[in-house]
């Protein structure tokens, strides 16, 4: 594999990561400020029994996809980890984006 190709490769799986972390971060908000509200106010869960299995997808492709990121070398480990505790806590996500950018100048494009 030449270099430009492997950098180009790299690149494509920060950026998969990068679109990754946001749907999740998304996906978080909408289901613990609107959907589980929604469940206990209203006692409709259907929101929650939607976006409860999309966010768990979307968290698991983000874990998987930073993992498969740190051995082949397209992520640094310690981004890695920011991008676990970003995908627990509302807002994270998008801070974990935001170092992302800052390390990985070509994300902001």
């Amino acid at each position: 594999m030449t270099q430009a190709t492997l950098e180009n490769s790299l690149q494509t799986h920060r950026k998969i990561i990068y679109r990754l972390a946001f749907l999740d971060g998304i996906a978080l908000l909408v289901l613990g400020f609107v959907a589980v509200p929604v469940k206990y106010l209203l006692d409709i869960p259907l929101g929650v029994k939607i976006l409860g299995p999309i966010h768990g997808t979307l968290f698991l492709s983000l874990m998987i996809a930073s993992i498969s990121a740190v051995t082949r070398g397209a992520l640094r480990p310690q981004l890695a980890a920011l991008l676990f505790v970003g995908a627990l806590l509302p807002l994270g996500a998008f801070y974990a984006d935001y170092r992302l950018r800052q390390n990985y100048p070509e994300l902001a494009g």
